[in-house]
């Protein structure tokens, strides 16, 4: 009786460590669509248009890793942030003065860091990044911040780390996105 009973906690404890390691390791990249601020903080509308460069310093997601923030997806949603606020008149992706339908501004974002955690019940996410403005006719940096900016989810959003954990990476690009963009619309172009 108590060899069986071992071997019922034994197997207990092998499918509890198995699917623990299954639901923290099982993380996926942050999605484009959900890293889009849903309101925005505009001061000045720009009559101008912006060229979009691809971010720089994203980790592209590995399977069965943590949750990571691609260039690709990052770009993608402040592409549509951009466009969404209204704080450029027209947001073009990776095309300079000389590319058809030429930008006034080219602008480059860098993810200098953020942060990468395995787990945890309530996950706080900072990231920093470097955002230049660029006059596109003389190549001139016109605006150069670098930022860095905080979010908080709470346990209660999932379960689940890995999906909190991803859920905690979209909305500090959220956060970033809406202050670059505050930040943006400050300045008298």
């Amino acid at each position: 009786m108590k060899i069986r009973f071992l071997q019922i906690i034994m197997l207990c404890a092998l499918v509890f460590a198995g699917l623990s390691t299954v639901l923290i390791a099982s993380g996926c990249a942050a999605k484009p669509a959900r890293m889009v601020p849903k309101d925005f903080e505009v001061v000045n509308m720009h009559l101008r248009t912006v060229s979009l460069n691809e971010s720089t310093g994203g980790i592209d997601p590995r399977p069965l890793w943590t949750s990571d923030i691609s260039n690709a997806a990052f770009t993608e949603a402040l592409s549509r942030a951009l466009a969404e606020s209204g704080v450029f008149q027209t947001v073009i992706k990776g095309g300079g003065v000389d590319a058809e339908g030429g930008a006034d501004y080219i602008l480059d974002v860098a993810i200098l860091h953020y942060d990468r955690p395995w787990h945890g019940a309530n996950i706080t996410i900072g990231m920093e990044t470097t955002w230049q403005l660029t006059d596109a006719r003389t190549l001139t940096p016109v605006w150069i911040n670098t930022f860095k900016t905080t979010h908080r989810t709470p346990w209660g959003k999932s379960v689940f780390d890995g999906e909190r954990i991803e859920q905690a990476h979209e909305a500090a690009v959220r956060t970033n996105i809406k202050e670059g963009i505050r930040r943006l619309s400050l300045l008298n172009l």
